[in-house]
């Protein structure tokens, strides 16, 4: 592997040099030449970290705690559990957050990382069922799959190809979305997105990330398909997928008592966008009120798990950026500060909630790889909004 870019912050070569070591496995390090110039002719800057950059760089050099080979396990120290790699809810969170840096923050370090992360992913795709499946190398017939970790992963496809421009990348977001459209809605007459292939229940996580994906993905290339799908999951979701109280949305419809945060982000930004498109008025207003009915306050606290609270914020302060609503950014700033001061656990490794202790989510493990790089992942995007930098 040809040396970093002298041109790139120490703290990011040194994070960068961290990660890519680790790609030996999976085609090699991406050969990164010193130049003065990123990809896309965009300028190299050569300056010290932001405050948030630089929490960043700590979260990739974290990283290699998880190190096995080619790629990163599930749990700290590769101890054996239901799955030794990571899953794709384990490495979207880091995907997410080196999408995020470079599109801060460009530059030939930084498209590396994304490099890195986006061919380590496309080993997730199964092509015998057309879609990716939650493990690398899960490559055989009669795989499960699920569809929402297809849609939080055709996202970080698609940041990828935001921030680097490489068609690739985009392409593997599309083939993401023709998966979740040919064979993750329920065609028996009632509708909703399934949770997985085995069909046993609809998924309103999935539901979330799926629109938010086609919407972004129709912005770009205006396929008139992808549009049609995104109007269908809304309407579903606007019509069978709301409880009380406050009308949210709900991660398994037909549970009142489901409401999470990350289902919320992802419709709220998807409405919002189908209306600045021409798309109807009407959301506009539904994003608007369900975005006034999750907004308990400027100090509020999120503690449901790093994981799923970086995802809603991250997407929330997408909204808030499109519409002028500076209170997303605060939030999500105000919880950022309650992370670095005490997420760190006795190793110093950010595996605490942000708010300090254990987390209560029992869907979140010791030792997860996702815990870091979640918390990765809010700092990340911090990078992008925080300087309102357009994300892409």
């Amino acid at each position: 592997m040809k040396p970093l870019s002298r041109l790139a912050s120490t703290g990011t070569a040194v994070a960068a040099s961290v990660l890519l070591a680790s790609c030996v496995c999976w085609g090699g390090g991406p050969a990164v030449a010193a130049s003065s110039v990123a990809a896309g002719g965009r300028a190299v800057a050569a300056s010290a970290p932001q405050p948030y950059e630089a929490l960043v760089l700590k979260g990739l050099a974290q990283g290699s705690r998880w190190r096995d080979g080619g790629w990163y396990c599930e749990y700290l120290g590769c101890a054996n559990g239901p799955y030794f790699l990571l899953t794709v809810w384990g490495e979207v969170p880091m995907f997410e957050a080196v999408d995020a840096l470079e599109l801060a923050h460009p530059s030939l370090a930084h498209k590396a990382l994304v490099d890195h992360f986006a061919r380590a992913s496309e080993h997730y795709w199964n092509p015998y069922l057309g879609g990716y499946a939650p493990y690398p190398e899960d490559r055989y017939r009669g795989a499960e799959a699920w569809f929402d970790d297809n849609g939080w992963l055709g996202l970080a496809f698609l940041n990828a190809y935001r921030a680097t421009h490489e068609h690739r990348y985009l392409h593997d977001a599309q083939r993401a979305f023709r998966f979740i459209a040919s064979q993750g809605w329920d065609t028996g007459g009632g509708g909703g997105m399934w949770w997985n292939t085995e069909h046993p229940y609809h998924s309103g996580p999935a539901l979330s990330s799926d629109s938010l994906l086609g919407m972004l993905l129709y912005l770009e290339d205006r396929q008139s398909w992808q549009l049609r799908e995104v109007i269908k999951f809304v309407g579903w979701a606007n019509t069978h997928d709301r409880g009380d109280p406050g009308r949210l949305y709900l991660e398994k419809p037909g549970d009142p008592s489901s409401v999470n945060d990350y289902v919320q982000a992802p419709l709220i930004y998807a409405q919002y966008l189908l209306c600045a498109d021409g798309k109807g008025e009407r959301y506009c207003a539904m994003a608007h009120a369900v975005a006034e009915t999750m907004y308990v306050g400027p100090y509020y606290s999120y503690n449901y798990g790093p994981e799923y609270d970086a995802i809603f914020l991250q997407w929330m302060m997408a909204y808030g950026q499109a519409v002028h609503d500076s209170r997303w950014l605060a939030l999500a700033e105000r919880n950022a500060a309650a992370a670095a001061q005490h997420a760190s656990d006795g190793q110093g490794l950010w595996l605490s909630s942000w708010w300090g202790g254990a987390i209560g989510d029992p869907e979140t493990h010791p030792g997860m790889f996702r815990t870091m790089a979640a918390t990765t992942s809010l700092f990340a995007w911090l990078t992008v909004y925080a300087g309102e930098t357009p994300p892409g």
